[in-house]
């Protein structure tokens, strides 16, 4: 009984630690003159990351976004997270520790493990194991399934999986 009442105080006061990072946050205000977008699109790094190091990991993901359409969505924000607070971000909210990305689509935003855009390099081999995929490949996969996601306002994963594939096919997402 007593390791149960800890366990929820503790997945209590992380959850609300998450909800104050998310407003000590890096965040990167000027996404570029030429990204024509409808309303802007967010960037920001959750807590622990220098401005510096959001700018770097920011680089790395930024374009993949871009070159898949991320800016038709308008109005979104892109959070990165460190790996060292990964893991129990996801087990807080009964999600895969071993998925990179997760997206809230009633918030209009996405989080992304810092791993794949970034040397972390005993979690980043985890993942690639986990995943049978080389980093590029592996955020490739990540950016267009949450896109699939969010571009359909879709739930579901496989249908997520199918529209992200469009995606890397290059091809127009029709949602269903």
């Amino acid at each position: 009984m007593q390791s149960s009442s800890r366990l929820s105080l503790s997945t209590l006061i992380l959850t609300c630690a998450f909800q104050f990072a998310a407003s000590q946050t890096v965040a990167l205000t000027n996404p570029g003159k030429d990204v024509p977008s409808v309303a802007p699109q967010h960037f920001v790094c959750n807590t622990g990351y220098s401005a510096q190091e959001c700018h770097e990991q920011m680089a790395v993901l930024r374009p993949l976004l871009d070159n898949y359409g991320a800016g038709r969505l308008g109005d979104w924000t892109w959070v990165l997270v460190k790996s060292d607070d990964w893991k129990a971000l996801q087990r807080s909210h009964r999600m895969d520790p071993d998925s990179p990305a997760f997206s809230v689509l009633g918030r209009r935003e996405t989080f992304f493990e810092e791993a794949p855009v970034s040397p972390v390099t005993l979690r980043r081999i985890e993942l690639v194991r986990q995943w049978s995929l080389g980093t590029d490949d592996l955020l490739k996969l990540a950016v267009t399934h949450e896109l699939g996601h969010a571009l359909c306002n879709e739930k579901n994963e496989r249908k997520a999986d199918v529209y992200g594939e469009m995606l890397r096919r290059g091809e127009a997402v029709q949602c269903k």
